[in-house]
């Protein structure tokens, strides 16, 4: 079945707003389309930090309808690469620990941009600090960058190819290749601190860090992640490695998650960011 034939779920675990780097939407529209939709609970799980947790927690306020679960979504360096982890059931006040991972991973951000600017410089083009700037203005509030800085940039591929630097996306992938970005932190450094203060982690999307249904490798990343759940719902996942997940979660008493991975409101997209994931659809809780 389609996705968008499928219908929605009652719940949504994995949203992005403006302040995580690649979205450009509000908390309070998850808020209120939740709240018009009658979804049970959302999580709004950005990227590397809880700096949206003022707004959300203002917001459900506002809705005091609509369940949310304190959550991050963590990109950490494992045996297979990046692999990226929800966090769910944060405490609302954030630990010492946790900041400190936090203001880590901003400054990674904004050490990953300038690692972009500085190897496009090599190559002969220009991409400054500045030119960065612009383009996050475009779909991330002033307040978010004062917060976060000038970090690395959604949508540089398509800056790149209208400024004539490259011709398509592969050449983007290539480019990529040849500009020496920052890892991620290693898991065994991240995610132990997590748990410590309470959290749930689940593995996100899994197919391509699953290699798809291999078992073995599947055991091997529980092991060494030490992972609690599989967010076996999202557009990403064919329907029959969902069921695939969900069976194998059962199997080791692991918890199972869904959510649409929306980065923004697809009727008012700023950049055109995450419009395929909308939100609230994805394989819900009826399989």
């Amino acid at each position: 079945m389609e996705l968008k034939k499928q219908p929605l779920a009652s719940y949504d675990l994995h949203l992005h707003t403006f302040w995580s780097y690649d979205g450009c939407t509000s908390v309070e529209y998850y808020f209120q389309r939740a709240l018009e939709l009658k979804l049970r609970a959302i999580a709004i799980t950005e990227h590397f930090t809880m700096d949206s947790l003022p707004d959300i927690i203002t917001a459900s306020k506002k809705y005091p309808a609509v369940r949310f679960i304190p959550s991050v979504e963590m990109t950490v360096t494992c045996s297979v690469g990046a692999v990226d982890i929800l966090c769910f059931g944060m405490p609302l006040e954030i630990p010492t620990e946790i900041e400190e991972i936090f203001e880590r991973y901003r400054q990674w951000q904004r050490d990953c941009g300038e690692a972009f600017s500085r190897g496009m410089t090599e190559l002969g083009f220009n991409y400054s600090k500045n030119e960065r700037l612009k383009l996050l203005k475009k779909y991330r509030p002033a307040n978010v960058i004062e917060k976060q800085g000038v970090t690395h940039v959604y949508g540089q591929s398509a800056y790149f190819i209208n400024a004539g630097y490259i011709k398509s996306g592969d050449d983007a992938k290539l480019l990529k290749e040849k500009i020496r970005i920052p890892e991620y932190p290693q898991a065994r450094e991240i995610l132990p601190a997590f748990k410590r203060c309470g959290a749930l982690i689940a593995i996100a999307h899994p197919t391509h860090y699953f290699n798809r249904n291999d078992i073995e490798r599947m055991d091997e990343l529980r092991d060494e992640l030490s992972f609690e759940g599989i967010e076996c719902a999202h557009d990403l996942i064919p329907m029959e490695l969902t069921h695939f997940y969900r069976d194998y979660c059962l199997k080791h008493g692991l918890f199972s998650s869904g959510g649409s991975d929306s980065h923004s409101d697809p009727d008012n997209p700023k950049i055109h960011i995450g419009t395929q994931h909308e939100f609230a659809r994805h394989i819900g809780e009826q399989e």
